[in-house]
C-alpha cells in the first residue's frame, strides 16, 4: 500500500511495461534520441471528463487548456492577465464588468472568434452547472456590444468574479457547438474539440494517450513547440521510471518519496512551488452519517497527529496550518492565532464515548495520488490509539473521483482527498462548504452551517482586504469548533522535466500550465 517506490517494484514494471505499449498505441516514442523536435511529452492520468465547462481535475485541464483559450488568464501569482480580453473595466459599482476582445482569433476550423462565442460559453456554463458557477456565481447575464465587445451584468458584487472567468472549466467554446470534446465516427473524429488554442487534437486514445500539434494560426507570437504528446499512466512511480528513461519530458504532481529519487541527477529539473494544495481527511456530516455528530468530528481531530504526519510523509517540507482551506500561502488572511486540537488520543476516546461511538468502526478509502495511501495506513495506526478502527480501501484517482462509481470521493463517510491550489480562499470555501456545493458535488462532507454561510456570502460581496480578513478569521474559528475536516499540511507542488525543456513555469494548479511559453533545446 501507498506509493513507495521499494514497496512496489513489481507492479511499476507491469505498469511501465503497459506504459510502454501505450506510447505506441499513440506513436509514442521510446527514448530520448528518437524524441520528435519540439514536441513536448508529458506523463499525467487519464482524463475522465472531457467537456471543457465540466471538467475538475488537472489532466483534464491540461489536455482542454491546449485545445481552447481563457478570457483571462489566472497567472502563477495568483494575478489576473488579459488573454482573449485584451483589457476590461468595472463599474463603480461593481456589477458591470466589459471586455474588449481581440479581433486577430480563429477558431481550429478557420472560423472567426468574436463576441458571441463569449456569449455562448458562459450561458452554456450556467445551463451546464459547471463548476466555475461555484465562483462566478449563476446570476450574471453576459451579453455582446458589437463584434468584439463582451458585457457581463451581475445581480450583487462578486470579489471573485475574475477569478471565475479564469476558471479552469471556463474555457471559450465556438457559438453552437452541440457537443464539445466529443469524439465522432467518420473522417474528422475530432471536429468537436474546436478551440482557438494554441495546440490542435490530432488524436486521442482513451486510456492511452492524445497527440497534438501547434495550431499555425494561432493568434499570439512565441509558440516555439511543435506539438505535444500525452502518454496517461496513471502510476507517478512508473511516471517517474519513463521521464528518467528519457521517455517523457515533464510529469507533474510527484509524491516525495519520488522528489528524493530525482534529486541532484543529472539532465532533470526537479520543479517545487508552494501552493494552498492540499489533503482533506474529511467525514460525512448528513444524518445518519458518521460526522453528524460533532463530537465524533472533534474526536477524531485529536486522533490525528497532523505533525508527525507532516514530517514522515513530506519530510518536513509542507505547512501544518489550521483545520480549514484557509491556506498559510494566502498570508495576510490566515489565522496564525488559531490554537488547534493536539494528539490527544485520550481525549478522542472520551469525545466518543460522549457520543456513544466508542469504539469507531469504519471504512477509509483514499485515491491512489500523492502520499495518500500511505497517510491513510500512518492515519490508521495513530487513530487505533484513539478508539478508532479503520479498514483501508484504495481507489484509482479517475475512478475514486468520478461520482457515477460507487464508493467514490462524494459518497463514502470517510475519505481523503486531493484539494488542488486555487487563487483565493474564498474559492475553496464556496465550492466545498456552503450547501450549493452539495449539488455541485464539492461538498463532500455535506457540511451546512447557517453562520458559515452568511460568512462566505458576505466574503463574496467584500472587496476591502482588512474586511474580508476578518470575516476569515471566524471562519477559521468555526471550522475549528464544529467543521468536517482535517487538513494534516498544506503541500508544495512537485513536478518534474527533462533537461532540455526550457521556460516551463508550473502553476500552483498544475493543469492550468501555460506551455505557449515553453522550448526544447537538443
Amino acid at each position: 500500500m501507498g506509493n513507495s517506490w521499494l514497496g512496489r517494484p513489481l507492479f511499476a514494471r507491469l505498469i511501465l511495461a503497459l506504459f510502454v505499449l501505450a506510447l505506441t498505441l499513440v506513436g509514442g516514442i521510446v527514448s530520448a534520441q528518437d524524441a520528435p523536435a519540439g514536441v513536448l511529452r508529458i506523463g499525467l492520468p487519464a482524463p475522465v471528463v472531457l467537456d471543457p465547462s465540466l471538467h475538475t481535475n488537472d489532466p483534464e485541464t491540461l489536455l482542454n487548456r491546449a485545445i481552447y483559450d481563457y478570457l483571462v488568464e489566472v497567472l502563477p501569482d495568483s494575478t489576473i492577465g488579459p488573454n482573449l480580453a485584451t483589457d476590461w473595466t468595472i463599474s463603480d459599482d461593481g456589477l458591470t464588468y466589459t471586455f474588449n476582445l481581440r479581433d486577430d482569433v480563429t477558431f481550429h476550423d478557420g472560423s472567426q472568434f468574436t463576441a458571441t462565442d463569449v456569449v455562448f460559453t458562459f450561458d452554456r456554463i450556467r445551463e451546464a452547472g459547471s463548476p466555475a458557477l461555484n465562483i462566478l456565481g449563476d446570476g450574471y447575464t453576459v451579453a455582446a456590444d458589437g463584434d468584439f465587445t463582451v458585457v457581463f451584468t451581475l445581480p450583487e458584487v462578486n470579489a471573485d468574479f475574475l477569478y471565475g472567468l479564469g476558471a479552469p472549466q471556463s474555457l471559450v467554446l465556438k457559438a453552437g457547438t452541440a457537443e464539445p470534446n466529443v469524439i465522432v465516427e467518420g473522417d474528422n473524429p475530432y471536429v468537436n474539440f474546436n478551440g482557438t488554442g494554441p495546440f490542435i487534437l490530432e488524436s486521442y486514445e482513451p486510456g492511452a494517450g492524445a497527440t497534438l500539434v501547434a495550431n499555425d494560426a494561432y493568434w499570439t507570437d512565441g509558440l516555439q513547440l511543435s506539438g505535444l504528446q500525452l502518454v496517461f499512466i496513471d502510476d507517478s512511480v512508473a511516471q517517474v521510471d519513463a521521464l528518467l528513461s528519457g521517455q517523457l519530458d515533464f510529469i507533474f504532481k510527484v509524491p516525495i518519496a519520488q522528489v528524493d529519487r530525482l534529486a541532484d541527477l543529472q539532465g532533470i529539473n526537479v520543479l517545487q512551488r508552494s501552493t494552498s494544495q492540499h489533503p482533506v481527511i474529511r467525514l460525512r456530516t448528513d444524518e445518519g452519517h458518521l460526522g453528524a455528530d460533532v463530537r465524533v468530528r472533534q474526536a477524531f481531530k485529536y486522533a490525528t497527529d497532523r505533525e508527525a504526519l507532516n514530517d514522515i510523509l513530506l519530510q518536513g517540507r509542507g505547512t501544518v496550518g489550521n483545520n480549514d482551506p484557509i491556506a498559510p500561502v494566502f498570508s495576510f488572511f490566515f489565522d496564525s492565532n488559531i490554537q488547534n486540537q493536539t494528539y490527544d488520543p485520550a481525549m478522542a476516546c472520551d469525545l466518543l464515548t460522549e457520543a456513544g461511538m466508542n469504539p469507531v468502526e469504519a471504512t477509509l478509502y483514499v485515491p491512489e495520488a500523492f502520499e495518500y495511501a500511505d497517510m491513510a495506513a500512518l492515519l490508521q495506526q495513530q487513530w487505533a490509539a484513539a478508539c478508532i478502527n479503520v479498514d483501508i480501501q484504495v481507489r484509482t484517482e479517475g475512478y475514486y473521483y468520478d461520482v457515477s462509481n460507487p464508493d467514490n470521493y462524494f459518497d463514502v463517510d470517510l475519505g481523503i482527498t486531493g484539494w488542488g491550489a486555487r487563487p483565493s480562499p474564498q474559492i475553496l470555501l464556496r465550492q466545498a462548504y456552503i450547501e450549493s456545493g452539495i449539488e455541485t458535488y464539492f461538498n463532500e462532507s455535506r457540511f451546512v452551517d447557517p453562520e458559515l454561510e452568511a460568512l462566505v456570502a458576505e466574503a463574496s460581496q467584500t472587496t476591502d482586504q482588512d474586511a474580508r480578513r476578518a470575516i476569515y478569521a471566524q471562519v477559521s474559528q468555526i471550522f475549528l469548533e464544529r467543521g468536517p475536516i482535517i487538513v494534516p499540511y498544506f503541500a508544495p507542488l512537485f513536478g518534474a522535466t527533462s533537461g532540455r525543456v526550457q521556460g516551463l513555469e508550473m502553476a500552483p494548479f498544475v493543469g492550468l500550465t501555460d506551455l505557449r511559453s515553453v522550448s526544447l533545446s537538443g
